[in-house]
């Protein structure tokens, strides 16, 4: 369930709405743009799209979950995942790039369809960390999933 609530948290950052954040050099690239395609690959069921956009020397981190590389990555975290998840949603609390770095990170909603099982509502947080590579692509270096559905309401 962990690795599906990760893949779902992955889905909904590609769908960013921008509220906050701006570029902080003229040479930046649009965060927004780069989240909107990672969520579409997971809103699409598309594998080999989400694996376009991830870097082969990411971390995804959901809860106690830790997954490092393409391969680990593509088979443990995105092979079940878009499987699983879907209408993905993110909303964009902060966000920032230049020319080697972009960020973003904010909420998270999403619906979980476990086989055989009732179809879930989750939602939690989520940061995402792009890097540009040598060829002059944008991957994702970091992609931090944290699931709130679960926890209790704190005051």
């Amino acid at each position: 369930m962990r690795q599906v609530a990760f893949f779902l948290v992955a889905a909904a950052c590609a769908s960013c709405v921008n509220t906050a954040g701006s570029s902080s050099s003229g040479n930046a690239v649009r965060v927004d743009s780069l989240t909107s395609v990672f969520v579409s690959g997971w809103n699409n069921k598309d594998s080999a799209a989400i694996m376009n956009t991830i870097a082969g020397n990411a971390i995804v981190m959901n809860d106690s979950i830790i997954y490092s590389g393409h391969s680990a990555i593509a088979a443990n975290w995105v092979s079940s995942g878009v499987r699983v998840l879907s209408n993905i949603k993110t909303t964009s609390l902060i966000k920032d790039s230049d020319n080697k770095i972009a960020y973003d990170g904010g909420t998270y909603t999403l619906d979980l369809a476990p086989p055989g099982g009732p179809l879930l509502k989750e939602k939690g947080n989520y940061n995402l960390v792009w890097t540009k590579q040598a060829d002059g692509s944008w991957k994702l270096t970091l992609i931090h999933i944290e699931d709130v559905t679960r926890m209790p309401d704190v005051p």
